[in-house]
């Protein structure tokens, strides 16, 4: 026998003494293996912000202005749910603040009057959704869309997630079923599970799409067809890792 051939034996020995030792020696007949499940899943909801915004010398007329155009976008709202009843109105700022701008002359801020905020979440299943909203508000001159984001919805992310968790404990069992027979023996039933999710969050990180808004409301103006221009949507990652302990029997 060649010292080469030597070699290559007592490393397949220590391998096999190895794993004879972690099956069998003070874990009781167990073995630890790790399970892994990596998938894209397909985001499911469209969320465009609105900002309801009137400036006036008289802060009751600029909230006044405001809240008139706030509830005619309500309105229109609550007109598509009823066509589309997964979409969703959320107010999400009610702000009234004195403002003022640099003058370079005077070289001091001066006060240019009260300015009325009103901030409004429109979600919804329906993509296409969006270019619809966004013509319909670009005739209120006081309306400016001011962010757009695609996510996974929570009841989609909440059902990929456990099937995620299912694939990754499959791919543990089927690790643990190979080692085990290299030192035959079988495995048993799984007697613990510790799980860590690399995507704790079930929504995307939020990015700014306000130009892409503002375009959104030009190219609408041109469509003949109804809904508008696309939403491209793209995708959210699942990723699932799992130590899972299975008896030896």
């Amino acid at each position: 026998m060649s010292f080469k051939n030597l070699n290559i034996n007592v490393v397949f020995v220590v391998i096999v003494a190895t794993l004879v030792y972690v099956f069998s020696g003070s874990n009781n007949n167990q073995i630890n293996v790790s399970g892994e499940c990596s998938k894209k899943v397909k985001k499911d909801r469209v969320s465009i912000i609105l900002e309801v915004k009137n400036l006036d010398k008289n802060a009751s007329l600029a909230s006044q202005k405001s809240m008139k155009t706030y509830k005619e976008i309500s309105d229109y709202v609550m007109e598509l749910q009823k066509q589309y009843p997964e979409t969703e109105l959320e107010t999400t700022e009610y702000n009234t603040y004195e403002k003022t701008e640099w003058n370079s002359t005077l070289k001091k801020n001066v006060k240019l009057g009260v300015e009325n905020v009103i901030g409004l979440s429109i979600t919804s299943p329906k993509m296409d959704l969006v270019g619809t909203i966004l013509a319909e508000v670009s005739k209120f001159s006081d309306v400016y869309p001011n962010g757009l984001r695609t996510f996974v919805s929570r009841a989609t992310f909440k059902k990929e997630q456990t099937a995620c968790l299912d694939e990754a404990v499959k791919n543990a069992q089927a690790k643990a079923i190979d080692m085990a027979r290299s030192v035959g023996q079988s495995i048993g039933k799984m007697t613990n599970v510790n799980v860590y999710d690399d995507n704790y969050s079930y929504a995307s990180n939020t990015r700014a799409y306000k130009a892409m808004a503002k375009m959104a409301v030009m190219e609408n103006a041109d469509e003949t067809t109804a809904g508008g221009p696309s939403i491209f949507t793209g995708n959210s990652d699942i990723s699932l890792k799992v130590n899972a302990t299975f008896e030896l029997k």
